[in-house]
């Protein structure tokens, strides 16, 4: 929360009558508390074969309640949403780690790191859903009994053969695809999630590798919607995929026709699940955000490779220099994903904690490569 969260404010800006005036930007809220937490914590660390091997393990369960929410309002209000303490969510899982001293002689050290986490989020206490995001796409939604970052969408079954619309699952049996038939169909937030090192020493010489792997959580993936959704506009391109789309009757594929219309030609009305405006639903139901955009952004990534050596200290003694080691390292050499996105490790909706995994054409981390030395004096 900002420092004046709770406080009415004003903002310039305004005009009236050809005359410059301010204009409430912020309500007051004086009744805000702090979030308040009971957490549960236990562990344990034991070794076993002369401390070769050494495990750990910890259990964490933790209630928050008063969760600060900026809930939507009425926009007869003349606002959007109002700070609130606002509903309880609870986090609760287990961690494990091991180290292990593979082996060690006069000459050859070999040690290894793994480690795993699991989280289960679930919001225990909310009113009512609140829905959020970005540009009027609100698909991410805050439901009591589900986890946050729940992606609410429509889910795409299949893309009828002969007319080569998307045919999305009708929730409330009503014969119509609307807002009503949105279904929480996913979660931004892995299973588990870990990493894990090897590190080799050889006399001088020393190897280390570090991966770390990301499991279970959805991607939103929005560069694919709007490069694939399936309408045509000017300011949109188009990639190589959209070529798979639905062309001819008998054809199966996930990627709906090709339309500048939300008018469906076999019964020559419009979708109401589409806005009338070509230019505002991208073409039609093909365009709705739905299942077909979510991802599976699980991925295995090879964070770190290190290469040293350590100077002999017969030639370091006319330097006065105690030790000093040369090294090369790369960074994000490898991803291993089915994520067909830039980057499988995507930011949340503008800055928002509770709308995590979109990819608006997220720029990948950096692979780099770096030549260093560590010197002792």
């Amino acid at each position: 929360m900002s420092p004046y969260g709770a406080l009415g404010l004003y903002g310039s800006g305004a005009n009236y009558l050809g005359s410059a005036g301010i204009t409430p930007s912020q309500l007051a809220n004086p009744n805000l508390t702090w979030e308040s937490t009971r957490q549960v914590d236990l562990g344990t660390e034991f070794s076993v074969l002369n401390n070769r091997l050494t495990f750990s393990f910890d259990y964490y369960n933790k209630y928050t309640y008063n969760v600060l929410l900026n809930v939507p309002v009425p926009s007869r209000s003349g606002f959007t949403t109002y700070l609130q303490n606002y509903g309880a969510v609870r986090n609760k899982g287990e961690e494990f780690a091991i180290h292990s001293l593979n082996i060690a002689n006069e000459h050859f050290k070999w040690t290894a790191d793994f480690n795993i986490s699991f989280n289960k989020n679930r919001i225990e206490k909310l009113a009512s859903d609140i829905t959020q995001g970005a540009s009027g796409r609100n698909i991410s939604i805050l439901r009591q009994g589900y986890p946050v970052n729940s992606f609410y969408l429509y889910k795409q079954l299949s893309v009828d053969p002969q007319t080569g619309n998307a045919i999305y699952e009708d929730v409330n049996k009503d014969g119509q695809i609307t807002s009503a038939d949105r279904q929480i169909v996913g979660n931004a937030q892995p299973k588990y999630t870990g990493g894990f090192t090897n590190t080799f020493t050889y006399r001088n010489f020393d190897l280390s590798a570090f991966f770390y792997f990301n499991v279970g959580n959805k991607i939103m993936n929005m560069n694919d919607f709007f490069l694939v959704h399936g309408g045509t506009q000017a300011n949109i391109g188009f990639i190589p995929r959209q070529l798979q789309r639905w062309i001819t009757p008998g054809q199966i594929t996930d990627i709906p026709r090709m339309t500048t219309s939300n008018i469906d030609p076999a019964t020559g009305t419009a979708n109401p699940a589409a806005n009338d405006s070509p230019a505002n639903n991208y073409g039609g139901n093909v365009a709705n955000l739905s299942s077909r955009y979510l991802q599976d952004g699980s991925f295995l990534r090879l964070k770190t490779l290190t290469i040293g050596y350590t100077l002999s200290p017969a030639w370091l003694k006319r330097a006065s220099i105690t030790r000093a080691r040369i090294y090369f390292q790369a960074t994000n050499l490898i991803t291993w994903t089915k994520y067909d996105g830039l980057d499988p490790e995507v930011s949340s909706q503008s800055n928002n904690q509770n709308t995590a995994g979109y990819d608006w054409a997220t720029v990948p981390q950096p692979r780099t490569l770096q030549v260093g030395a560590n010197v002792t004096f």
